[in-house]
């Protein structure tokens, strides 16, 4: 771990003289030991208000400051109708205790510095305080933000004019300020007024860093799907240039008053695409700027309203390429120290699924090398009331460490090429398509919540030095990628496949006309509205009820109308197994062609069954119940290179798991979120059924069936070709001199069984029934097998009963 960042409110200070706040803040680093241990460097970051305290700032630290002393929206814009009474915490806001009054800026200097103190007594004299800048109103009351300069209030997130844009422009004032002490010239930018007086601030309380929170810095709605370039009907993209050009000039007039102090970035909550596509939010622009900031990390939006596939989708789209020299954070959601909830223990029930999910993620670098985050945040270690139990250090720290140890080192099976570039350039083309942008996120999205672990990223200007320099780092992958964008996109896919690469593709073939004709499909006039389906195939998935066979296409959500029709008759080597009919008309779902040597292309259209309202964050979807279930194709495309992912369950509507599947040290780990637990797992996989350790596995037709809890992650180098029964794995003590491991294996029937050793394993022993003491028997030969995917030991021939795996 590189850098660890505590984040902490001023509630558990307040009212205590300096040697209470130096032992509380004592007591706090005593509660984090384990994971400071790991970590190189230590950074404390203040949540001391919502920014303002930074805009306000005169230069004087004996000036009173209000701070974050609340519960709730402490700058509320927003009528909630349900709550006609205000009683709701977004209504209004309550202090967290009587007695809490304004404080001084010399008191938050004290605070810093104690701090500082507290950490050079554990031997920390190098550690790093971070102050904290918010878009919003909901931490402390702003009289600048919605009273004396309203005017830089342009997003509408929280209630009307209730968010602070970054490209905003300053009305003059006759204020005093640190950096404008005859107060603010008429149109200064906010980016330029932000950069002085963060300064001044920074100097004189002694802060090394600033975090821009809540998509500050990314344009203007960076919570909602929708913004000045999308409606949620329809695309505009005429502004799109200007826009991005606005947020650039942000990040030039801060750094240039600001050029030499760290900045970390929050980001928004969607991914690259859908920014780019609703904001005009010039990414790869700013990571290339020399703007030198952290890039974000991923969203807390799984804690919020548990869409893991948001945040996972996001989170790789923001990876695929980074600032240079730039390593990437995960944070994690411990309390929230103003909502009145604590995550950890009431939205997560002491679960980590939003630990080893995200920290299963993993993008792959340009030089061939696995680059998972290296540094971790805690938002943050106090909760609304300021208080610090020790339950909450007690309960994560565990799965945090586990999950920093386990991160991947090798590609997962599934590698997410992401056209980083790509997208940036289609933004700003003589006829832009946005939707194609929104789309290539969203499918992904979707697929995450809908059981499709997909947790490696490439983007596509890696993937092209890869194929040349380091091509065994993607051998026996899957590439998953959207439609190619332009000529060179189409040729970057061909090439993959024709020299034997798997690709499953999603999205409008309208520029990839090479590929359309090497699926056997032909342009036809787009199409919208209800489509009935028509499958050649079973769902893997079971249901009581009967599968739907309608959905509406929306284009807007959907990449454009359906254009793609099969050719008459089928050309050979082609299927077009899952078709939409309309009005008399046909159009392709799905297809697929082999391609030369072992390569296989298939294609999924992939409209998305969501509809966006501009009064929501999130596009609501169709009714799973009447809506054919167009996300499952994607894992149904995957069962021609040997995957079987599905799930059983009573009705359509109960939510799928989320998974994840990665590499570390040559095992193979996975990990999930079960939003209802009734849901049933299948699984099987090119090697065999994965038998899960620590579990037992129902064997059907080759496929393991598990029933899992809410959050789990387990190891798994076990893999078995059985027709049936129940089997499992499990860890045993070594007991003997010389041995590190042991693993049984019960309930096997006429069984290969294959085995992923970690790297520099000693002597591998397969006893089959061992009797006690277990240290011999009658032995197993084993082969030695080379994988893309690591090397394996394999049965010879079939057994039954019980093995003992030693090494």
């Amino acid at each position: 771990m590189k850098t660890l960042t505590l984040e902490v409110s001023l509630k558990p200070f307040y009212g205590l003289d300096s040697a209470s706040t130096r032992a509380a803040c004592r007591r706090a680093l005593q509660q984090w030991d384990a994971l400071i241990d790991q970590a190189d460097e230590l950074a404390i970051m203040l949540w001391a208000a919502d920014g303002s305290e930074i805009l306000d700032y005169a230069g004087s630290l004996d000036a009173p400051m209000e701070w974050a002393r609340y519960f709730g929206n402490a700058n509320a814009h927003m009528p909630i109708p349900a709550d006609p009474e205000r009683k709701s915490l977004h209504a209004g806001s309550y202090l967290y205790r009587p007695d809490a009054d304004l404080i001084t800026y010399r008191r938050l200097a004290e605070i810093v510095q104690a701090w500082r103190d507290a950490a050079a007594e554990i031997g920390r004299s190098k550690i790093e305080l971070g102050a904290t800048f918010d878009p919003g109103g909901e931490f402390a009351p702003s009289r600048f933000k919605y009273e004396r300069h309203r005017e830089i209030c342009l997003s509408d997130t929280m209630g009307r004019a209730s968010f602070v844009c970054c490209y905003a422009t300053l009305h003059g004032d006759n204020h005093a300020y640190a950096g404008f002490p005859r107060g603010i010239p008429e149109g200064t930018s906010l980016g330029h007024f932000l950069g002085c007086q963060f300064r001044h601030f920074a100097r004189d309380l002694g802060f090394d860093f600033l975090w821009l929170s809540n998509g500050f810095g990314f344009g203007l709605e960076t919570w909602k799907t929708i913004g000045p370039l999308f409606d949620g009907e329809g695309f505009h993209p005429e502004h799109a240039r200007k826009l991005s050009d606005r947020i650039l000039d942000f990040w030039r007039d801060f750094r240039r008053e600001c050029p030499d102090l760290d900045v970390r970035t929050r980001g928004t909550n969607l991914g690259t695409g859908t920014d780019l596509a609703s904001d005009a939010t010039p990414l790869r622009d700013l990571y290339a700027g020399k703007f030198d900031f952290a890039p974000p990390p991923n969203s807390p939006w799984a804690a919020i309203n548990g869409d893991f596939g948001i945040e996972l989708a996001g989170y790789q789209s923001r990876i695929a390429e980074l600032p240079p020299g730039r390593d990437y954070p995960f944070r994690f959601y411990l309390h929230d120290p103003w909502w009145l909830n604590s995550p950890w223990i009431d939205r997560y029930e002491g679960q980590p699924h939003d630990i080893y999910l995200p920290l299963a993620i993993s993008r792959i670098a340009a030089d061939g090398t696995v680059q998972p985050p290296r540094d971790l945040a805690l938002l943050t270690i106090d909760d609304s009331h300021g208080a610090m139990p020790d339950r909450v250090p007690a309960e994560a720290t565990p799965h945090l460490l586990r999950a920093w140890r386990e991160r991947p080192d090798a590609s997962g099976p599934f590698v997410w090429l992401y056209p980083f570039d790509e997208l940036h350039d289609a933004l700003h083309a003589p006829d832009p398509d946005l939707s194609r942008l929104f789309h290539c996120d969203w499918f992904v999205r979707e697929a995450l919540n809908h059981t499709l672990p997909v947790n490696t990223v490439v983007s596509t200007r890696a993937f092209d030095l890869l194929v040349d320099r380091s091509p065994h780092v993607l051998a026996g992958r899957i590439l998953i990628s959207p439609t190619p964008l332009s000529p060179a996109g189409e040729a970057r896919l061909a090439r993959w496949l024709d020299a034997g690469g798997a690709l499953v593709l999603y999205g409008p073939l309208d520029h990839a006309p090479n590929l359309r004709n090497r699926l056997g499909l032909h342009a036809a006039r787009p199409l919208e509205g209800r489509f009935t389906v028509h499958a050649q195939h079973p769902s893997r998935d079971v249901f009581a009820s009967a599968e739907p066979t309608e959905f509406e296409h929306r284009p807007v959500m959907s990449g454009g109308g359906l254009g793609e029709a099969p050719a008459d008759p089928l050309v050979p080597g082609t299927e077009v197994p899952v078709l939409a009919t309309r009005d008399g008309e046909t159009r392709a779902l799905m297809a697929a062609a082999a391609g030369q040597a072992s390569g296989r292309l298939t294609w999924l259209r992939g409209p998305l069954p969501l509809r966006v309202s501009p009064e929501e964050h999130l596009p609501t979807p169709d009714s799973p119940a009447i809506t054919y279930p167009l996300t499952e194709l994607v894992r149904l495309a995957l069962l021609e290179h040997g995957w079987h992912l599905a799930i059983k369950a009573s009705e359509r509507t109960q939510r799928h798991p989320v998974l994840t599947l990665h590499r570390h040290h040559n095992g193979w780990f996975f990990s999930g979120y079960q939003p209802d637990t009734t849901v049933e797992i299948a699984l099987r996989t090119p090697f065999g059924a994965p038998l899960l350790l620590g579990t037992e596995a129902r064997i059907e037709r080759g496929v393991a069936h598990y029933h899992l809890p809410r959050a789990w992650r387990h190891e798994c180098r076990l893999f078995i070709d059985q027709t049936g029964g129940v089997a499992s794995t499990a860890e045993s003590c070594p007991a003997q001199v010389g041995v590190t491991r042991r693993l049984w294996l019960r309930g096997l029937s006429d069984a290969t069984v294959r085995f992923f050793p970690p790297p520099n394993h000693g002597p591998v022993t397969l006893w089959l029934n061992p009797p006690w003491p277990h240290i011999g028997g009658e032995r197993t030969p084993l082969r030695d097998v080379s994988t893309p995917h690591g090397s394996i030991f394999e049965t010879t021939a079939r057994v039954s009963g019980t093995l003992l795996l030693s090494w």
